[in-house]
């Protein structure tokens, strides 16, 4: 429904270079070792999950802390303190032996989860009894009105005088003598506060942290002495030994051979033959992409070597310096110096031996090749050099921000992979018959990396012919094989450098995202709302939660190169992903787990021990006694998350009876409850809830009062005869939700002056929820859609489906996302939506369904100065033509049209000046665009036609010398 259009709002700020890669690979970060794998980030993890625990204590205005939250701010402070040594680490550079650094971080790792466990707890076991009773009637007369699990109108009055009343019973709390003598001390001290309480304070919960007093105390003490000892162990981490010069310029083993990257290779080629200004150009990419073999054939080909008179190759690494880069290329480019170079000590003089490779090169053009370069801090002494006749080319996982000239090698597409494949098993282009599917899938397997497609390859190749056919059965059907599981594991040696040097925040979001399931595209609004709701995020400089984590997720792919994200999700041939490579997503699953960060589960005999959270690739392992027995015993008590991500399971399972207390997060989306378990109520501190459940939200949702993130859709959607489906009223108690996804229920009309003012995303209601008193209750709402259905019966409710969607642009003033939608839309009737619906500020906009005529768009499109993104879909208007007026839509960027009658689209001149994609699908009946080139066009715009009818198609090629034009066809 609304995912698309929620991840458009992210990705559409990024763009993607297409490149070819090469096919074969040598990248010098082979030689890597693993000795020194860190376990850095979880300390880091830990640090700012706990803060953001101490700062909703304190903040939380359904808390009632005795005594007053100032109880916390030393560890709060300490904390604070903490983090700001842990990141003294970003700055000790890519050369430094961390395993002492790496201890020290484990132990201050389960110092911060201990205290935040003992904490936690703490709240979960005083606010339980609350839950379970009338919490005022507990710590009141031990009588007050009792609220029902079936009662379903909460939204009467807040003082029934007439509900059955009944006892707190307090023998069920006598079994644990220490709980219960704080409970009764607790209640002692309410007594004092309760004639003070006004009606609507009884959703708050009670907290006293008095016996906390002393192991707040030792915390501070113990995590101040561990900063210490961190800062410490940060000044006196040792170097790494650096390569021999010998083994930096020994290139001999390096092949050149590739499939495809002609052109990436011509215009590297080009660049570096060309008398230009700038003279250094870089070739990045994720390891093992291949970006060694591609400078490798340019360092190889015939018109280089007879351009430049001298070549000069050095492997740079993680360690290098700079003199070791002027000696390796000194000992290539002057023989008579060779033996001095590669013997000579690390007291070089920098600025001498740049005098001698001056001399040296004074009027001979030369390439130098800088392989696997991870700081460009050889820079200013290359800038020394002859200009005109001195070439720099560089190789490097990161992109560099220095050089103005770079390609980004991309992954194989299939059939390279194919190819690829087939040469490194059978030395031919094309498999055998009888393994030519399954071969296609293992190549699919690999997703289009090299090395990973070199390493199965040479797996294969060892196998046993007698037994090739089931082999490889094995491994292109089977998930976990022992093929793919011994490649992952090769090529983690080459992998792991790259998360191990990453800074530790995006250490936490990388290794997270290595949660989701292989091969599979991640939503991102969602997991910006579970990262959220697990206590990871915080701002970075100014600017929202949101645009931190955008900027993260540009930096890991853009700078770092360790996430596949294509822009222009828009486009029909466009992928639109937002993934990891399921090799990296093997390190991450498996650097996760050995620091108890994250475990996902692949049977039922997994260790769980101490496991900070769970996930599920198969989410019928939850099911199974052994598995849930196992949690239980384990970590139940400490788990905060249990995420069930596998394909969608109809049948229920019994995650709600593992005993678990302090779940922030809980997505069973993918899992079908016939009806909501009350035990999910009594999780107190959960963050983020996702079910797929037809039965009725309970009232004790409000007892959710850290609930940040609701979605429960449907298993089926039946439209009930009678009365529509409404939210509890209780609903508008919970004032930290965010995010509220509900498809076939809304929110009901609110009887008091409680509101949801951090309510972001409202999506799956109906008109109904748009009436101007609920909209007063969410100004600072971002994102809504809007789903209608027409009635079945003719005895249902009168009221007009529009009616209160005109309070939309005069309540919610910060609206940038609107989707409205008609489901299984009736074209004999016209809903035309008022006009007074569409706030100024919309960014983006989805119509669908509504069979207007194509005039009232123009009128819409004419009081949106701002936006950017318009989709029409499923007859949203009808109509054979469309003219778009002179000086509509002048910020627009992307226009998709979908399954219309329209024959003709005719934009005017002046109107679209800014757009870049249209793409027009399934309209069968359209015949022309109408569309000339318009001075005012800022840029080129792509044409799109998807399964439209042959005379537009034929008709499109007038249009090509002015516009991209795309087109596919099934037929």
């Amino acid at each position: 429904m609304a995912s698309n259009m929620v991840s458009s709002v992210f990705i559409s700020k990024t763009q993607f270079k297409n490149l070819q890669p090469p096919t074969t690979v040598n990248d010098s970060s082979l030689s890597i070792t693993t000795s020194n794998f860190s376990q850095v980030m979880a300390a880091y993890g830990a640090v700012v999950s706990l803060k953001n625990t101490i700062q909703f204590i304190v903040e939380s205005p359904r808390l009632l802390v005795i005594p007053t939250g100032h109880i916390l701010r030393p560890a709060y402070e300490a904390v604070c303190d903490l983090q700001t040594v842990l990141e003294k680490l970003e700055k000790t550079g890519y050369s430094k032996i961390r395993t002492k650094v790496n201890a020290l971080d484990d132990r201050i790792k389960e110092a911060v989860w201990e205290f935040e466990d003992l904490l936690e707890s703490h709240l979960y076991h005083q606010i339980l009894p609350q839950v379970e009773t009338d919490h005022l009637s507990f710590y009141g007369d031990l009588q007050s009105p009792r609220k029902s699990a079936e009662m379903t109108k909460m939204e009467e009055e807040d003082d029934n005088e007439d509900d059955q009343e009944e006892e707190f019973k307090e023998e069920e709390y006598k079994e644990d003598k220490e709980l219960y003598s704080e409970l009764l001390y607790m209640r002692e001290m309410i007594h004092q506060i309760l004639p003070g309480l006004r009606p609507k304070d009884r959703l708050t919960f009670f907290v006293d942290l008095h016996s906390l007093q002393q192991s707040i105390d030792e915390f501070v003490v113990r995590v101040t002495a561990m900063a210490v000892e961190y800062d410490m162990e940060l000044l006196n981490m040792p170097e790494e030994e650096g390569e021999p010069i010998s083994s930096r310029i020994d290139f001999g083993g390096i092949g050149s051979y590739m499939v495809g990257l002609s052109e990436e290779f011509e215009q590297v080629r080009d660049c570096l033959l060309a008398e230009k200004e700038e003279n250094c150009f870089a070739i990045t990419g994720m390891a093992g992409v291949g970006k060694t073999t591609l400078a490798k054939k340019i360092f190889d080909e015939p018109l280089i070597q007879g351009h430049f008179e001298l070549r000069a190759w050095v492997k740079v690494g993680r360690k290098c310096a700079p003199s070791d880069v002027l000696r390796g290329v000194l000992a290539q480019v002057d023989p008579n110096t060779q033996d001095q170079m590669l013997t000579q000590g690390d007291d070089d003089d920098d600025l001498k031996l740049v005098g001698v490779l001056e001399d040296i090169l004074k009027d001979k053009k030369c390439l130098i090749v800088l392989d696997d370069v991870w700081e460009w801090d050889t820079r200013h002494l290359i800038d020394n050099l002859p200009q005109e006749d001195v070439r720099i080319l560089l190789t490097s996982r990161f992109r560099i921000e220095e050089s103005p000239n770079q390609v980004v090698v991309r992954l194989l597409n299939e059939e390279e992979s194919k190819k690829l494949l087939c040469e490194k098993v059978f030395g031919e282009e094309d498999f055998p018959p009888h393994l030519k599917k399954l071969g296609e899938k293992i190549a699919k397997k690999c997703e289009g990396l090299p090395l990973m497609i070199v390493t199965v390859a040479e797996l294969l190749s060892e196998v046993d012919k007698t037994r090739e056919l089931e082999y490889w059965t094995e491994v292109a059907e089977k998930q976990h094989n022992s093929v793919f599981v011994d490649a992952y594991n090769q090529i983690s040696k080459v992998f792991f450098p790259s998360y191990d040097y990453l800074p530790q925040f995006f250490k936490m979001i990388f290794l997270y995202m290595g949660s989701f399931p292989p091969y599979c595209d991640i939503e991102i609004g969602d997991l910006i709302r579970r990262l959220r709701a697990e206590g990871f995020l915080e701002s970075i400089g100014e600017g929202t939660l949101e645009d931190s984590i955008v900027k993260c997720f540009k930096i890991l792919c853009h700078w770092h190169n360790l996430i596949l994200y294509e822009g222009k999700i828009k486009s029909w041939f466009s992928k639109g992903e937002f993934r990891v490579h399921s090799c990296w997503q093997y390190v991450c699953k498996k650097e996760a787990s050995k620091i108890k960060f994250l475990h996902v589960l692949q049977s039922c005999d997994d260790v769980m021990k101490g496991q900070r959270r769970l996930c599920a690739h198969h989410n019928t392992l939850f099911a199974f006694k052994q598995v849930y027995d196992s949690i239980k015993s384990s970590c139940a008590s400490t788990a905060r998350s249990l995420l069930c991500l596998g394909p969608y399971h109809q049948y229920p399972v019994p995650i709600h009876d593992m005993d678990f207390k302090l779940l922030r997060v809980l997505d069973a989306h993918e899992v079908r409850f016939y009806r909501i378990p009350l035990d999910i109520m009594k999780l107190v501190s959960l963050n983020y809830l996702a079910l797929t459940c037809n039965g009725e939200i309970p009232v004790s949702i409000s007892n959710l009062f850290h609930l940040q993130s609701l979605t429960i859709h449907p298993h089926i959607n039946i439209k009930k005869r009678g009365a529509p489906l409404y939210m509890p009223m209780v609903i508008w108690d919970m004032p930290e939700l965010q995010h509220i996804s509900i498809f076939g229920r809304d929110l009901p009309t609110p009887k008091s002056d409680a509101a949801l003012e951090k309510l972001f995303s409202l999506f799956g209601v109906s008109a109904k929820s748009c009436i101007r008193k609920n909209l007063k209750k969410i100004p600072n709402l971002r994102m809504l859609e809007i789903m209608m259905e027409l009635k079945p019966y003719d005895d249902d409710d009168d009221i007009n489906p529009l009616s209160g969607l005109e309070y939309i642009s005069k309540e919610l003033h910060k609206l940038q996302l609107l989707s409205y939608k008609v489901m299984n839309p009736d074209m004999r009737y016209q809903s035309i939506v008022p006009l007074s619906m569409f706030p100024s500020s919309l960014e983006f906009l989805t119509l669908s369904g509504l069979g207007c005529p194509w005039k009232h768009m123009n009128d819409i499109g004419s009081l949106l100065p701002n936006l950017k993104n318009l989709e029409l879909n499923h007859y949203a208007f009808c109509g054979p033509e469309w003219n778009i007026e002179s000086g509509c839509f002048l910020t627009l960027n992307t226009l998709v049209i979908e399954d219309t009658d329209l024959m003709q689209l005719r934009p005017q001149h002046g109107s679209l000046p800014k757009l870049e994609l249209l793409s027009i699908r399934h309209c069968y009946k359209l015949q022309q665009v109408d569309w000339t080139c318009d001075p005012s066009m800022v840029t080129k715009p792509t044409i799109e036609l998807v399964e439209c009818s042959p005379s537009v198609v034929a008709f499109s090629e007038k249009l090509r010398p002015h516009f991209k034009v795309r087109c596919h066809s099934s037929f």
